[in-house]
């Protein structure tokens, strides 16, 4: 039962993303509504769930601890990536008013944005060795290479 229901998910996503093969770019206004952009993501993660298990080969008792940790990470990860775009977003915009920026608010930027790719690159650590926990460390290997290989794939087919 969960199989078709995850195969029937993966049908929707890829029907769904052909539709709307196009990206807003990183730092422009997004013109699509709120709504869609949280299906999307919701389509993301759903996918990448269905991934992980297949990948990670877990078991139930596995994924009913391994997948509400996952979320939570996932969660902390959006927020540094949305403040590093609103970092992006206000160096973008001062660029565009043809305000005449300063070096120490050029440095401040760059500093702020490290510091939250460093955040970024602590919390994936953490997660990943915290995953030990969970998973044994064949399927710990697996999950660490998984982004990589996940977007590899992506590229692949794009």
């Amino acid at each position: 039962m969960r199989i078709l229901y995850l195969i029937i998910t993966l049908l929707i996503i890829i029907t769904k993303s052909m539709l709307s093969a196009q990206d807003p770019a990183q730092f422009e206004e997004e013109v699509l509504p709120d709504s869609l952009i949280e299906e999307d993501k919701k389509a993301m993660e759903t996918m990448m769930i269905w991934k992980l298990t297949e990948e990670l080969d877990l078991q139930v008792e596995q994924a009913d601890k391994f997948f509400p940790r996952f979320r939570e990470h996932r969660k902390a990860i959006d927020e540094i990536k949305n403040k590093e775009r609103a970092l992006g977003k206000s160096l973008n915009q001062n660029m565009n008013n043809k305000d005449k920026l300063s070096g120490a608010e050029v440095n401040k930027i760059i500093k702020e944005s490290t510091a939250l790719r460093k955040k970024m690159a602590d919390l994936e650590e953490k997660f990943l060795l915290e995953s030990g926990e969970i998973l044994d460390p064949n399927q710990q290997a697996k999950l660490g290479l998984f982004k990589h290989k996940m977007m590899k794939n992506m590229k692949g087919k794009m």
